[in-house]
């Protein structure tokens, strides 16, 4: 993904195993998978270190070590994921934090794609990610999520989802309904949306018209409250075993080198 001068950065949550990342002679190493998101005329492939990827991600660790064609192949596919989406994810996997430009920033539903992808390939530091990029972008902003992002994000997460908690802790504690309770009410959000904004805004002021007192916001100095936990895992779980594809400097991706990867542990 190509980055623009004018962009904003969103440090991701770090790992909680001693190696924070693959050690580089494992990295060195590593096969290379080939991810292909998308579908035709959008569709992307992207080449990915095996070690890399599959530490951060066991959806796609299962994948490539399985007896099914993406652990024969070495190519996975991800026909229903979005190519941007997917750019932003490998860029934080090398980088090991999330890099967005002014524009990306400014997409709330791609944002919240971000989350949703993470949740699908159970990559808790991309997701947490997310929640700080979300929380910097929304907190005091007046922009708060459209009726589509709410839609968005609660077709597409599980009831007890912590991003579901933060847009709903969002909506309480910005004031997003305050004195237009009415109007919140006879707008199209999901009912569960609606009775978890509604009950929350009820205990912290006393019923729903009540004014706004931001003080103590969940997510006022950090949003730790919305992060998905990490599991630990011990080092020698690490090591990824697939060897389809041979490491090549031109099979890496555009913007990094093995050499590159090196310098940034």
């Amino acid at each position: 993904m190509a980055l623009h001068q004018s962009q904003a950065s969103f440090q991701g949550y770090p790992s909680p195993t001693p190696m924070t990342r693959p050690p580089t002679k494992d990295l060195q190493k590593s096969s290379i998978v080939t991810i292909v998101v998308g579908i035709e005329p959008h569709q992307q492939e992207h080449k990915i270190h095996t070690e890399l990827l599959c530490f951060y991600s066991p959806f796609f660790k299962k994948a490539v070590n399985s007896d099914f064609a993406e652990g024969k192949t070495g190519v996975v596919k991800l026909p229903d994921d979005e190519p941007e989406v997917f750019e932003i994810f490998q860029n934080w996997l090398y980088r090991d934090h999330l890099e967005l430009t002014s524009v990306e920033a400014s997409k709330m539903t791609l944002l919240l794609g971000l989350w949703v992808f993470g949740d699908k390939i159970q990559a808790p530091g991309f997701q947490n990610a997310a929640i700080e990029a979300l929380r910097d972008r929304t907190v005091g902003s007046p922009r708060i999520f459209r009726l589509k992002d709410i839609l968005f994000a609660y077709n597409n997460t599980p009831s007890a989802s912590a991003l579901r908690e933060f847009i709903v802790d969002l909506y309480v504690w910005e004031g997003a309904i305050g004195e237009s309770i009415e109007k919140f009410l006879n707008e199209d959000y999901p009912c569960d949306f609606i009775a978890s904004v509604v009950q929350g805004y009820t205990k912290q002021f006393g019923r729903p018209s009540a004014k706004v007192v931001k003080n103590n916001r969940p997510y006022a100095h950090n949003a730790e409250k919305y992060y998905t936990p990490i599991p630990a895992v011990a080092p020698e779980e690490v090591a990824v075993t697939s060897s389809t594809l041979p490491v090549t400097t031109s099979s890496l991706p555009p913007y990094v080198s093995v050499v590159d990867w090196a310098s940034m542990v």
